[in-house]
C-alpha cells in the first residue's frame, strides 16, 4: 500500500503499470475474468459521461443508445453519424490510452432503425518487461511498481502496443404504439421498443518480441426494451413531460474471447444488466427541458448513476451527474439544428479524461 501511495505522486508511472498488468491478467489461465474486454467497461459518449457515466436513453440523438440499451436505437429519426475521441490517463493531447468511437444510425421506416459502431481502444510505447512472477506462480505486482518507479525494468527500451475494437450492429423496432385500458376507460400513445445488439470483439497485442504478438476474439449480443410514454396522457396535462424505463441485458450468452496463445485460454465477458428511467420536463415559459437520468448497473459489484441536464431551446445543454460517487460535468453545443458538440470531464487521479463528441445530422445537412 505504501508503494502505491508514492506512486500516486507520479500518474504517468502509475497508469504504465496498470497497463503492463492488463496483458498478463488477460493470458493468464488462472486470472479472473473480470478484466476480460475490460475497454468495454469504460462509458461510451461525451453525453453519457457527463450524465453520470452511463446512458438512460429517453432519446438516440448523440447515436450511443446501442451500447447501453440497443432498444433505444429505435429512437433514431434521421440519418446521423457520430463520433468520439476521449484520453483514457494521461493529458488530452498525449494520453497513455485513447478511446475513440465512430458510428451510424438510421430510420428504416414503420417504427424500425438500425445502426452500425466501431469503438477502438489502444495504448502504445508500453515497456516490456519479464514476466513477474513469484516462485507460486504468481503475479508480484509489487516488483512490477518497484522496478517501474526506479526504473530498473531490464527491457533495453522494448515496447509493445495493444490495440481494442469492438464493431457492433444493431436493430430495433417500436412493436407497439397503442396501450388499451378497456372500453369504459381510454387508450394512451406508448412506444415499446426492443432491439438487439451483435457485437464482434478484438483484443490484440503487438512488439518486436514473439511472447506480445497474440490476439483474442469473440462475438456477443446484447438485448433490451423500453417502454417510453407521456404523463400527461394518464393525468390529462399536457404540461408533464416523457417518462422511459429501460432494461437491458449485455452479454446475454456470457461472451466468451478465445485467444490464439500457446496454452488457448478462453476467458469470458459475464452478463449483466441495466435498468434505467428517465424523465423529461419541458420548462415552456423559458423555451427549456429538464432531463433526469437513474442507471443501475449491475456487472461486478454494481454501480449507480445519476444524471441532469438542461437544454435552452436547441442552442446549448449543460450537464451534470454522479458516477459511482463521483461528479462529472459536461455541455453540449447544437449548431444549425444539425451538428452537436458535446463535451465531458471527470476527475481521475491517473489523468482526468476529457471527452469530445461529435453529432452530424445528415437529413438535415443536405435538405
Amino acid at each position: 500500500m505504501n508503494v502505491l501511495k508514492n506512486l500516486l505522486a507520479s500518474r504517468r508511472n502509475l497508469a504504465i503499470a496498470c497497463l503492463l498488468l492488463l496483458p498478463l491478467q488477460t493470458v493468464s489461465a488462472q486470472s479472473s475474468d473480470r478484466y476480460t474486454a475490460a475497454f468495454l467497461d469504460i462509458p461510451l459518449g461525451a453525453r453519457a459521461l457527463a450524465l453520470g457515466g452511463q446512458y438512460s436513453p429517453i432519446d438516440n440523438a448523440d447515436g450511443t443508445a446501442f451500447f447501453w440499451n440497443p432498444a433505444g436505437v429505435a429512437f433514431t429519426k434521421d440519418m446521423t453519424v457520430t463520433t468520439m475521441y476521449s484520453n483514457q490517463f494521461g493529458s488530452l493531447g498525449n494520453p497513455l490510452s485513447a478511446y475513440f468511437h465512430i458510428g451510424y444510425a438510421q430510420s428504416l421506416g414503420k417504427g424500425t432503425s438500425i445502426a452500425v459502431n466501431w469503438i477502438r481502444n489502444s495504448v502504445t510505447n508500453i515497456p516490456l518487461t519479464d514476466d513477474p512472477r513469484d516462485i507460486n506462480g504468481s503475479i508480484n505486482i509489487t516488483d512490477i511498481f518497484t522496478r517501474i518507479k526506479d526504473g530498473s525494468l531490464g527491457n533495453s527500451g522494448a515496447t509493445f502496443s495493444n490495440a481494442d475494437d469492438a464493431v457492433s450492429v444493431s436493430i430495433a423496432r417500436v412493436i407497439a404504439s397503442n396501450f388499451n385500458f378497456g372500453w369504459q376507460y381510454f387508450s394512451v400513445p406508448i412506444e415499446l421498443p426492443i432491439g438487439v445488439n451483435f457485437r464482434y470483439i478484438r483484443q490484440g497485442f503487438s512488439g518486436n518480441d514473439v511472447r506480445v504478438n497474440f490476439s483474442g476474439s469473440g462475438i456477443g449480443v446484447d438485448v433490451g426494451a423500453m417502454l417510453k410514454f407521456k404523463v400527461g396522457d394518464f393525468v390529462a396535462n399536457p404540461n408533464y413531460g416523457d417518462f422511459a424505463f429501460g432494461f437491458a441485458a449485455k452479454d446475454l450468452f456470457n461472451t466468451p474471447i478465445a485467444w490464439n496463445t500457446e496454452s488457448r485460454v478462453k476467458s469470458s465477458i459475464y452478463r449483466s444488466f441495466i435498468i434505467s428511467i428517465s424523465y423529461q420536463q419541458p420548462v415552456t415559459f423559458i423555451a427549456s427541458t429538464l432531463t433526469g437520468l437513474y442507471t443501475r448497473n449491475t456487472k461486478d459489484a454494481g454501480l449507480t448513476s445519476l444524471g441532469l441536464e438542461y437544454r435552452f431551446r436547441d442552442l446549448i445543454a449543460l450537464r451534470v451527474g454522479s458516477y459511482d460517487q463521483a461528479v462529472t460535468l459536461g455541455a453540449g453545443l447544437f449548431l444549425f439544428r444539425a451538428v452537436v458538440i458535446d463535451y465531458a470531464y471527470q476527475y481521475s487521479e491517473l489523468g482526468s479524461p476529457h471527452r469530445i463528441g461529435l453529432t452530424l445530422n445528415l437529413t438535415r445537412l443536405i435538405q
